[in-house]
């Protein structure tokens, strides 16, 4: 069955265009959160849903967005989450079988680590892209990517005790370690063939340098 890809654009800054550009061509539906339209539009790229309390469009904006009959706004103003999170939780109510999310540098360093840990409140079918990485949760499934190429480097998190991790293809292998949150999976390097991340309990970012 084909990806029904969403793409998720948060209110921030976008990573350079070679990354964003297939991204945005690859989706089967795009979402604004909130004043990501304003951006969406400047690209003259076409959004589908606008998510959000609308707090940070402009009038011209939301009169321009308002003239696109196929456009939807879902209005939502409860504080317990960030749009990003209303926008996520929301492509996995429609269908979503594969999230992709750019928009979230820049600005206010809380906001940056909220979307970060917004992976921990949805599904693992959900990637950030940054200029630099793609971040994720580890499956608890496992992780398994052939198509790395060696000397690429990436960085393994845990959220909470994670127990029984089994990390190998890298330099630095683990065999049934426990992780604590800190800095030991920091700047690890792809060296075997293929990537292969499992564990028993709790949680994992992976981050991916490009």
């Amino acid at each position: 069955m084909a990806a029904n890809t969403y793409l998720v654009v948060a209110n921030g800054r976008w990573p350079k265009e070679e990354v964003w550009r297939p991204l945005v061509k690859d989706a089967n539906h795009l979402i604004a959160c909130d004043g990501a339209a304003n951006q969406c539009l400047a690209q003259k790229i076409s959004i589908d849903t606008v998510i959000g309390d609308m707090d940070s469009i402009s009038k011209d904006v939301q009169i321009q967005l308002q003239q696109q009959s196929h456009l939807q706004f879902i209005h939502q103003e409860n504080q317990q989450n960030n749009d990003l999170a209303k926008a996520i939780k929301w492509s996995i109510d429609q269908g979503a079988t594969q999230i992709e999310v750019i928009g979230i540098e820049g600005g206010d360093f809380a906001h940056q680590f909220a979307a970060i840990l917004a992976l921990c409140e949805v599904p693992s079918n959900t990637r950030l892209h940054t200029t630099d990485s793609i971040i994720q949760l580890v499956e608890n499934t496992g992780y398994k990517n052939a198509s790395i190429e060696k000397n690429s480097s990436f960085s393994l998190f845990a959220i909470g005790t994670v127990k029984g991790v089994y990390l190998t293809g890298a330099k630095w292998n683990l065999n049934n370690q426990e992780l604590k949150p800190g800095t030991q999976g920091l700047h690890n390097v792809v060296e075997g063939n293929c990537l292969e991340i499992e564990y028993l309990s709790g949680r994992l970012l992976l981050f991916l340098d490009r």
